[in-house]
């Protein structure tokens, strides 16, 4: 194979040689490539079909138990009930609690506590005309960042002795 490629390279200039080989060596590297993700893949793909087989095997072995605990003596039929039924159960108990509260006249009092204080909701966004990219809070002194900081640690160190958990 070689020297066939010699002898069909042997017409170009030494330059177009040399493009004419990296050429080829790019093609058989990309071959390679792509044999080497196909076999990536089908290992992937052996893999995952043994993972769903355990996993049916698993399954397998839990319901044959099941037969059998069923089968013994020992079992004892139960009635069913469904996670469905308990959900539905409760749900339309809470809504009733609401309406009572309501029409026993503390409507008026409830309304207050769903809309949050006008203070907390910003209106505008605030932008900072002094042309700096850092916040002005960067800009501090070093000694005052180092005493700010020796106070947060105090601080903290304090909240962990106090027992209360650090925020």
């Amino acid at each position: 194979d070689p020297a066939n490629i010699k002898a069909g390279l042997e017409h170009l200039t030494p330059a177009e040689q040399a493009k004419a080989r990296l050429q080829l060596v790019l093609e058989a590297a990309a071959k390679a490539d792509e044999a080497l993700k196909a076999k990536e893949r089908s290992e992937e793909e052996a893999k995952k079909r043994k993972e769903e087989d355990q996993a049916t095997l698993v399954e397998q072995v839990k319901r044959v138990k099941e037969i059998e605990a069923i089968e013994s003596d020992s079992f004892v039929p139960q009635a069913f009930r469904s996670s469905k039924e308990v959900k539905k159960s409760t749900e339309p108990t809470e809504p009733q609690y609401e309406p009572v509260t309501i029409g026993a006249g503390t409507g008026d009092a409830s309304v207050p506590e769903k809309e949050p204080p006008p203070a907390n909701i910003p209106t505008a966004i605030k932008y900072q005309d002094d042309n700096s990219l850092a916040h002005p809070n960067l800009f501090i002194e070093k000694a005052e960042a180092e005493e700010k900081w020796f106070q947060r640690l105090i601080a903290l160190r304090q909240e962990r002795l106090m027992g209360s958990p650090v925020a």
